[in-house]
């Protein structure tokens, strides 16, 4: 039964499983309602007892109307758009929801649902569902901008590994176990992994950076650089330096020491011939070299990779296996020529 107080008196409405069908007139009378119309009183009685599917039947009659109501119920209004073949709509809709810092969601409503989800949301893994979904959606849909949507919602499920991951890696104690439960900002992932001071997390940072946004990158540009410093940081330069001259190392010698270190990952995995982004590289926005610079920039001491390794207090030494590192990270391994194994040392 449905209690719909009017201006007038209070009435009652029988809700049957063919309401839409038997009684959907009463619903186009708006101006019973005081203020949104009746359709949408019926719309939230509905929604607060939970029957879901009914909810859902009445958008065969009352598409708009159900539209405008589910605004603010997003987890079931991508449910609504698929019903009316409306996929493109409904993939922004998953996206948005699988993205969203919001806890509650209608399944929490209902009675014996996981107080754990009022509390931290949908987990990771709902996320990554309603993000296959969007994915699917999106190619159902297949409007002008599809490819493009179908890449970000792949990059933010790249995303969302590597947040499992990054929880992983760090230290098992109750702290570190909450923030796993919850979506963790982009920037926020990245500083866990500088805080986590390993070379795991290091090189997991620069992952975060590939799979966000060119704009990300350009704005986060500091945070960047000091992923880079910290890259660095992971090997004994001084070390690797000392070891070069006592032991004479040749080209190989010195190809397969660097790159066992950080820096060589880390420049493989933003500037090697394999490496993939999201939208453009990160060329655009940190170039490797001094070289590659405008002339306008160049005395900006942070303005390159190379630039933040002259920083370095053991490059004046180690400089030249330090740029070794990172330009055969960029040319890759493979590619290396007898001829381009020289250039960097010279």
């Amino acid at each position: 039964m449905l209690f719909y107080e009017s201006s007038c008196d209070i009435v009652i409405i029988p809700v049957r499983d063919n309401f839409c069908l038997n009684d959907h007139f009463v619903l186009q009378h708006e101006s019973v309602g005081p203020k949104r119309g009746f359709s949408y009183f019926v719309f939230e009685q509905l929604y607060e007892s939970c029957q879901f599917a009914k909810l859902l039947r009445l958008g065969e009659e009352f598409q708009e109307e159900l539209a405008i109501f589910l605004k603010q119920h997003k987890d079931l209004l991508w449910l609504h758009e698929v019903l009316l073949n409306h996929f493109s709509s409904a993939s922004e809709t998953l996206h948005a929801l699988a993205l969203s810092q919001d806890n509650i969601a209608a399944s929490a409503t209902e009675e014996g649902a996981d107080p754990g989800l009022m509390k931290w949301g949908p987990s990771l893994n709902d996320r990554k569902r309603l993000l296959n979904l969007s994915k699917i959606a999106a190619v159902a849909g297949k409007d002008v901008d599809y490819e493009r949507k179908t890449k970000r919602i792949e990059a933010d499920l790249k995303i969302l590994k590597l947040q499992e991951e990054i929880v992983s890696l760090l230290s098992d104690n109750k702290e570190d176990q909450a923030i796993g439960h919850g979506l963790l900002p982009s920037r926020e992932l990245i500083e866990l992994c500088l805080d986590g001071n390993t070379p795991e997390l290091s090189l997991r940072a620069f992952e975060v950076f590939a799979w966000t946004s060119s704009s990300f990158r350009q704005s986060n540009r500091g945070i960047l650089e000091e992923c880079w410093k910290s890259a660095v940081e992971h090997n004994d330069w001084g070390g690797l330096y000392e070891a070069s001259v006592a032991e004479g190392w040749s080209d190989e010698q010195t190809l397969q020491n660097v790159s066992e270190t950080v820096l060589f990952q880390a420049s493989r995995r933003c500037y090697g011939p394999l490496a993939e982004t999201y939208e453009e590289g990160f060329d655009a926005v940190l170039p490797l070299r001094q070289e590659d610079l405008d002339l306008q920039i160049v005395k900006d001491p942070t303005s390159s990779v190379e630039g933040i390794l002259m920083q370095h207090k053991n490059f004046p030494d180690a400089g030249k296996l330090m740029l070794t590192a990172i330009m055969f990270g960029k040319v890759g391994v493979e590619t290396i020529s007898e001829d381009q194994t020289c250039t960097p040392m010279e």
